[in-house]
């Protein structure tokens, strides 16, 4: 009945005309078959460039829709690392008790911040390099170290080949209390220092390299180096430091990189942020430094137990290591 259907009068044709019947039917279907396979092969091989070219464009353009690369900062954790040399800024002048308290701890770096954390307290460490002071500023040496890390997930490779700092704003220091642990055989880390120093009108300089004992070290960093990111690339981590001397500024990063569209610029932190560098008063409301051999030395509106020298005995400032000129 089903060939009767399909294949009217099948069924009473001689049994000979049906074999060639169903003979026939069946080269024909193979036939078919054979004709729409090749047919969909050639179409295949005759697009497949450009099939080819435009997913190539389309991945590029999703590729290109993401930031260039990602930045990380993350300030250093002072209670698993603490600096040889470091300054203590606090908003407030202590009380008695907490001079006495203070004053009791023989210079003890690591019980200092204990007592001055819970207080507000926040570290300003010494630079591991001092920029020169060519504009006559001796005041220099302060540093607020965070680490930057840089990240790009694009398929495409991408060239960072200049960091440009750029201050937001900047205003004289607020802090009222310093409380200073002076240095005592501090070395250099490995990372990058940016002069920051002076008012908003003041360029800053660098990156230069911090690296002690290399033949960088207070070079500009991308005079001879570049951060290759993306296409399976590894992040890059930096130490950062940057250095500021009569003003706590708001700053951020501008990173010049090349990809295969061509020169372009990001920001660093992204959108509006900033970092926040805080510098030394230099007359603070309370002064207070540890000197080896000397006890506690204190200055301004403080009480005088736990304090017997008010007049201060300075240690020399250490060695400047000046960039080889350009």
């Amino acid at each position: 009945m089903l060939a009767d259907e399909r294949l009217p009068g099948f069924r009473g044709l001689p049994p000979k005309q049906r074999a060639v019947y169903v003979t026939a039917a069946a080269v024909v279907l193979v036939v078919g078959v054979l004709f729409a396979y090749h047919a969909n092969l050639l179409l295949d091989r005759s697009t497949a460039t450009d099939r080819a070219r435009s997913d190539r464009q389309a991945q590029k353009a999703v590729d290109r829709e993401q930031p260039a690369f990602t930045s990380t900062a993350t300030p250093l954790d002072y209670d698993q690392y603490l600096p040889e040399a470091f300054t203590v800024l606090l908003d407030r002048p202590l009380t008695e008790g907490e001079q006495a308290t203070l004053t009791a701890l023989n210079g003890d770096a690591s019980r200092v911040w204990e007592f001055m954390k819970p207080l507000g307290g926040r570290i300003v460490e010494r630079a591991s390099y001092v920029a020169p002071f060519e504009d006559g500023n001796e005041n220099r040496g302060n540093a607020q170290t965070f680490d930057l890390n840089l990240n790009s997930d694009r398929a495409a490779g991408l060239t960072i080949n200049n960091m440009t700092a750029v201050k937001d704003s900047c205003r004289a220091p607020t802090a009222q209390t310093v409380v200073v642990i002076p240095p005592a055989g501090a070395e250099s880390r490995q990372g990058l220092l940016w002069d920051l120093t002076g008012g908003p009108t003041d360029k800053p300089h660098g990156p230069y390299v911090l690296d002690e004992g290399e033949p960088q070290e207070g070079q500009l960093y991308f005079r001879r180096n570049v951060v290759e990111l993306g296409n399976g690339q590894s992040n890059m981590a930096f130490r950062i430091q940057p250095e500021v001397s009569t003003h706590t500024c708001e700053w951020h990063i501008v990173a010049s990189y090349t990809d295969t569209t061509g020169s372009h610029e990001q920001r660093i932190p992204s959108g509006a942020g900033t970092f926040t560098t805080e510098a030394v008063p230099s007359q603070p409301v309370q002064y207070f430094e540890r000197v080896p051999g000397s006890g506690w030395g204190c200055l301004g509106e403080v009480s005088q137990q736990g304090c017997p020298s008010t007049e201060l005995v300075r240690l020399p400032r250490p060695p400047v290591h000046r960039p080889v000129p350009d």
